[in-house]
């Protein structure tokens, strides 16, 4: 397909981007509207959606052959958005921007979509954190568009992410909905929501590179701050988890985040001694020149991943009374 996007002509290899474009006849390929945000373009006749930056990127410079006329796409002026909206379009473009570093940690074959967050982010009072979405989010039964991400997808499909039964939320957040219950029965559907250090879904961890593993969080952790700092009514944030580390075999998750704070407005604060080897559990405070207020973090050295998987909700019930205390006083 030939695309013409603000003069510069472009031709796509459809069947690598959209079987249904491919597949699709020339009336209904030419049948197409802008979304509102001037990023996305829609197919109605097929049921398609996909970004233009995506399409440049998958593209190559060519001129049309006689007799063959361009799909003529041109981008809109940006409408203004919600800022949640407007903070999807620029995660998106993160995530293109950088995929060619990081596809050696991606699942073969596998369409994914870059997530943030999973949640109503926007009226969540707790905050669990984990390290990067799990590559099964996007198995076939999980019922993801096979297209690329769109902010507009993306905001109605993640904010209601726990409030759907079908498909319902992924088994692994069953332990925090578990641990959640421990804390004045608040639950992921009405008072809670996830947000990942990396938005990106990759192989297991203990099957890629530390190092470049590594590179990916913290590239992503700016991200990670930015979704952060649309959480308005957050209270309390219970980090668990792990990342891969070349000299250490494995950083806990809040370690990452003391030493990454000095190339960040960010600073965790608190005593800190690691206790490897067994389960442990912290509490720190978070800081930050544009944080409504300095958060409470309560860090757990076992994530959902974990064989045991009990093991997260008896550590969240260690610091159970810390953690309601600092819900009922903020």
């Amino acid at each position: 397909m030939i695309l013409k996007v603000d003069g510069q002509v472009y031709r796509v290899d459809l069947p690598s981007i959209s079987t249904r474009l491919a597949n699709a006849k020339d009336a209904a390929r030419r049948s197409y509207s802008i979304s509102p945000s001037g990023f996305g373009v829609h197919w109605p006749d097929i049921d398609e959606d996909l970004t233009i930056d995506g399409l440049i990127a998958s593209a190559r410079p060519a001129q049309p052959k006689i007799g063959e006329a361009p799909l003529l796409l041109k981008k809109q002026p940006v409408q203004k958005d919600s800022s949640l909206r407007e903070h999807l379009r620029r995660v998106i473009i993160h995530v293109q921007e950088t995929r060619d570093r990081f596809r050696a940690l991606a699942v073969a074959g596998l369409h994914t979509m870059p997530i943030p967050f999973f949640g109503d982010i926007e009226k969540a009072e707790i905050l669990t954190v984990g390290v990067n979405p799990a590559a099964t989010e996007f198995d076939k039964n999980r019922k993801w568009r096979e297209t690329e991400a769109t902010p507009e997808y993306l905001e109605e499909r993640l904010k209601n992410y726990f409030r759907s039964t079908d498909p319902p939320f992924h088994p692994w957040f069953s332990p925090w909905e578990e641990s959640l219950k421990m804390l004045n029965g608040a639950s992921y559907k009405r008072h809670a929501a996830h947000l990942d250090l990396s938005p990106r879904a990759t192989r297991a961890m203990s099957k890629i590179s530390p190092e470049k593993f590594s590179e990916m969080v913290k590239e992503d952790l700016e991200i990670f701050f930015e979704t952060l700092l649309l959480c308005k009514h957050v209270k309390v944030l219970l980090l668990a988890g792990c990342v891969p580390s070349v000299t250490k075999g494995f950083h806990y998750m809040n370690e990452l985040l003391r030493e990454s704070s000095s190339n960040s407005p960010f600073d965790l604060q608190g005593p800190y001694d690691i206790e490897r080897g067994g389960g442990m559990s912290c509490r720190d405070t978070l800081v930050g020149p544009k944080l409504n207020r300095p958060l409470p973090v309560f860090f757990f050295s076992r994530s959902p991943s974990y064989p045991n998987r009990d093991d997260l909700i008896r550590l969240v019930a260690q610091k159970k009374n810390n953690i309601i205390d600092c819900l009922n006083n903020l």
